[in-house]
């Protein structure tokens, strides 16, 4: 073999996924222990969806795949300054450089198993004439992350939601009082590894004896939740009309609070919540195969209240 060594390598060699919109930077290697001619060499970028299952009820398969991603970049006259002139590529190690530009809308990677993934490849290839032509190919897969600013004056708004629940008598079912609670987070926009302030409102006007099997439940909590809520569309592998659609809801992160005491009136807690690093920005195409989708969620055991919120991948710090 003329050629020992073919492999392409990106700039970014972290984990860190790359942003839509940023430029992915990176450098293809080749190491030629004997002269060989070439023909071409190309690097492109791939993007795939696909979503895929069995549905449990009918026995019937689902599957979808998707092309979200497709940036070509020919590198022949690049790499023509290391060959000679009948374009042999001559001995030694030869050091190729190239930048893609990403698509701002271009879409989050993400994989769950037994719903679907969103994954994307760098692809670099060299196509050699001699003996009946042949090509070598290596690839190396990144991650991408959204492009979604949070800048927007309405995502930089206070976002709120109330809900309450009659409380009845376990004798005589009559009502015997209200639990109300509200929430009200401080940006609807929200980035990953930020803090966000959290309001939380909460009345028990119902009346209690004073034993002291009542008097803890002033000590019990409440959850709070950051919840991410993923929905799947793939359609049937043989009859193309039918399609299914599948949900999965993940509390990324949660924090517990005290209940509300009893016949005290309305009680007000402020808490700090820290959104964690690594999520996915909510989906800005409605009608893809997985969509992302966020939410705070108060379990009040009785009833839930719920804050939709965004997650983004740009926030310009302080008051815009």
């Amino acid at each position: 073999m003329k050629i020992d060594h073919f492999d392409v390598l990106l700039s970014n060699q972290s984990d860190k996924p790359y942003i839509g919109g940023e430029t992915v930077q990176g450098q293809i290697e080749i190491s030629v222990c004997k002269k060989v001619q070439i023909a071409r060499l190309s690097v492109k970028l791939l993007g795939q969806v696909q979503t895929s299952w069995r549905n449990k009820n009918s026995e019937q398969v689902y599957e979808s795949n998707e092309q979200v991603l497709n940036e070509y970049v020919d590198l022949t006259r690049v790499i023509a300054d290391h060959c000679d002139e009948n374009f042999y590529l001559t001995e030694g190690l030869h050091n190729i450089c190239f930048q893609i530009p990403l698509p701002l809308d271009v879409i989050s990677s993400i994989e769950k198993e037994n719903y679907g993934w969103v994954r994307y490849t760098c692809i670099a290839t060299l196509e050699i004439p001699e003996n009946g032509a042949s090509e070598l190919i290596a690839e190396r897969n990144f991650s991408v992350v959204s492009m979604l600013n949070l800048d927007a004056p309405y995502m930089r708004q206070p976002t709120s939601s109330r809900e309450e629940s009659e409380v009845m008598g376990c004798c005589c079912r009559r009502k015997i009082g209200v639990i109300s609670a509200q929430m009200t987070v401080a940006d609807m926009g929200l980035l990953p590894g930020e803090t966000v302030k959290i309001t939380l409102t909460v009345e028990n006007n119902v009346k209690k004896k004073h034993s002291k099997k009542h008097r803890d439940i002033a000590h019990e909590c409440v959850l709070i939740s950051l919840c991410q809520q993923l929905d799947f569309v793939s359609q049937n592998r043989y009859e193309l009309h039918l399609y299914d659609r599948k949900s999965l809801t993940i509390a990324v992160e949660s924090h517990g609070t005290c209940k509300a005491t009893p016949g005290s009136g309305p009680e007000t807690k402020y808490i700090d919540f820290t959104v964690p690093r690594g999520l996915q920005p909510t989906s800005t195409k409605a009608n893809g195969l997985i969509t992302i989708s966020y939410f705070f969620k108060l379990d009040m055991e009785t009833f839930d209240v719920i804050v939709p919120v965004i997650v983004g991948s740009v926030k310009t710090p302080g008051p815009v």
